[in-house]
């Protein structure tokens, strides 16, 4: 009996033992499970705000969608572009993110969705938000003179002709001051020296760097040489497409202290997690930018230094292998991926807040999307802060909602966010010129994918 007894017990420990090995092996695969989703979502630039998902879950008809993929191809095959990846989200799920063609023709390399794409322009918009993040704080005001944060800026000339025979401006002295507002919003008469038609040659003999810094000079020391020449019109009275955000970075250099890239890292980039965003591209990462073409005769070639020589003097092609604490041109000097700019639209989508870090206030990401300057009355469309926004629906024959936003890049880039649809759209190539009709097809194909 006593034997019995203690075999009994010998029994219920062995049994209660193999029920605990169970529960922990359980709960042991769980969490292995769940650190495993875990990694793979902090690996892949996943977010609580920006979720991967399937089409239909994130409000997309899924043939609809498929449209997309052979309009894409299509523009690859017509050797249009070399290739494209386009990302769709709604509601902070992702619906579509899919690449196509080639990072580099030649060696054949397929594009992936983690490729590194030259945004150019696209970096006009991350620039303005880092302005706007200052004007918060009450560093300036709308309204206050460039003048008194730059004061190269105080006295400015306004172009009346050039003289190709004594190679020399003629100009009148600015009447009125340059307003930090009209930098957000491309009215301050400061140009483009590529862009310029008008004195062109007085303009290139400068040697200001509008975009991809090859010359080893600062930051400080460019916007200088901006500062020098005149005025494409008086501040505030016209619409001239210039280096607005170059300057407004200078101007976040002087305001804050920190070198304008080394700002951009730590107060935007870094909270985002955009990890593959910068004025520079590690050496471990150089395999993963894509190339960059033209098209001559007909048919794609690269856009190599002779390219850059002929189209865009005083810039260099290789600038995101240089130091850009020194100089970092806000403007047009960024890399990144489909995905970080998905993280970056999706921070302003959300009131300027993702995963619980607030990067700009909500009623501040408003004045962005608001149209502050309309050069046509009659136009649906006007200019925001550094991006254009639909201002009427009513007459706008597109299908973006009333305050959608949009912008591009000179390598053929482009984005669109609808607030009210909560809505974006990123594709992203590597060509200029482009001719191709693949950013409006895009953007039409997205719209009528929606449920």
């Amino acid at each position: 009996m006593i034997r019995f007894k203690i075999f009994s017990k010998k029994c219920f420990i062995t049994f209660t033992l193999i029920k605990l090995i169970n529960i922990s092996m359980i709960l042991f695969r769980k969490t292995f499970i769940f650190v495993a989703a875990l990694l793979i979502a902090i690996s892949s630039g996943q977010s609580k705000d920006l979720k991967n998902s399937n089409p239909s879950r994130a409000g997309f008809d899924s043939d609809r969608l498929k449209r997309i993929d052979k309009m894409i191809q299509g523009c690859i095959d017509r050797e249009e572009v070399p290739g494209a990846v386009g990302i769709l989200i709604k509601d902070g799920k992702i619906g579509y993110h899919k690449a196509f063609g080639w990072a580099d023709i030649e060696s054949k390399k397929t594009l992936k969705k983690d490729t590194l794409f030259r945004i150019a322009s696209m970096s006009k918009l991350i620039t303005t938000v880092a302005a706007l993040q200052l004007f918060e704080k009450a560093e300036y005001n709308m309204y206050t003179d460039l003048g008194s944060i730059l004061p190269e800026f105080k006295e400015q000339t306004v172009l009346e002709s050039w003289d190709g025979e004594k190679q020399a401006f003629t100009t009148q002295t600015a009447k009125k001051k340059i307003q930090m507002n009209q930098l957000f919003t491309h009215t301050s008469g400061i140009v483009y020296p590529i862009f310029t038609y008008k004195g062109r040659a007085g303009y290139m003999k400068e040697k200001i760097i509008d975009a991809f810094p090859g010359e080893n000079i600062s930051l400080e020391e460019n916007i200088k040489r901006l500062a020098g020449v005149p005025l494409a019109h008086e501040p505030g009275e016209g619409q001239t497409y210039g280096m607005n955000m170059d300057v407004l970075g200078r101007v976040i250099e002087v305001l804050d202290g920190r070198p304008f890239a080394k700002y951009m890292r730590e107060e935007i980039f870094t909270p985002l997690n955009m990890k593959d965003t910068g004025f520079a591209v590690p050496k471990n990462k150089w395999d993963r930018v894509s190339s960059v073409y033209t098209t001559k005769d007909g048919k794609l070639s690269l856009f190599d230094e002779s390219v850059f020589d002929e189209r865009a003097p005083n810039n260099k092609p290789e600038w995101w292998k240089r130091n850009p604490d020194k100089i970092a041109l806000g403007g047009a000097g960024l890399i990144s991926t489909a995905i970080d700019y998905a993280l970056f639209l999706q921070m302003l989508v959300n009131g300027g807040e993702l995963d619980g870090k607030r990067i700009l206030g909500r009623k501040t990401v408003e004045m962005i999307s608001r149209g502050v300057h309309q050069s046509n009355p009659e136009s649906s469309t006007a200019s925001g802060l550094s991006v254009g926004v639909v201002t009427n629906s009513e007459k706008h024959l597109h299908p973006e909602s009333q305050g959608s936003f949009n912008g591009g890049g000179y390598f053929y880039t482009s984005f669109w966010v609808d607030p009210k649809e909560k809505f974006i759209g990123i594709l992203l190539s590597q060509i200029n010129p482009g001719y191709s009709q693949m950013a409006g097809n895009f953007k039409l194909m997205g719209y009528s994918a929606l449920k």
